[in-house]
């Protein structure tokens, strides 16, 4: 599985994660000295949002519905073993705040979204990517 950056919303900030959600792993600095390799979700916990941005489409991992802790955790990147006040972190969390412009490989102009959605017509693919082919008359 190649990793792909994704974005996050947080309360009300988007974050973006050059190795994407699923590949995101707790900082947190183990007993014994290294870094914590716990991921920090087993699963997905919240749902995929289209959002639209200045520059084109985006799709977010949205947390923004989820608690306070969960909130707090996903902001200091640390797994639910993790989960303390008193922890020590291995490294500084692995996000930064989104930016349309740096991180334009992530946004999809609209003109893209239309030519995809076009050419999906046209090859008779629905959104739910299953082929469609009209009923004979």
């Amino acid at each position: 599985m190649t990793k792909r950056a994704d974005l996050v919303l947080l309360g009300d900030r988007i974050w973006y994660l050059p190795d994407g959600v699923y590949e995101l792993q707790c900082i947190a600095r183990t007993r014994r000295g290294p870094r914590c390799r716990n991921p920090i979700e087993h699963g997905q916990i919240a749902s995929w949002t289209p959002m639209r941005s200045i520059h084109g489409l985006i799709t977010v991992y949205d947390l923004s519905d989820h608690g306070d802790a969960t909130l707090r955790r996903w902001r200091e990147q640390h797994c639910e073993l993790h989960d303390s006040p008193d922890i020590v972190d291995f490294s500084s969390p692995e996000r930064e705040p989104f930016d349309s412009v740096r991180h334009a490989s992530v946004v999809t102009s609209l003109e893209d979204k239309i030519a995809k959605y076009t050419r999906h017509l046209r090859e008779g693919v629905t959104e739910d990517w299953c082929p469609w082919y009209p009923m004979p008359m």
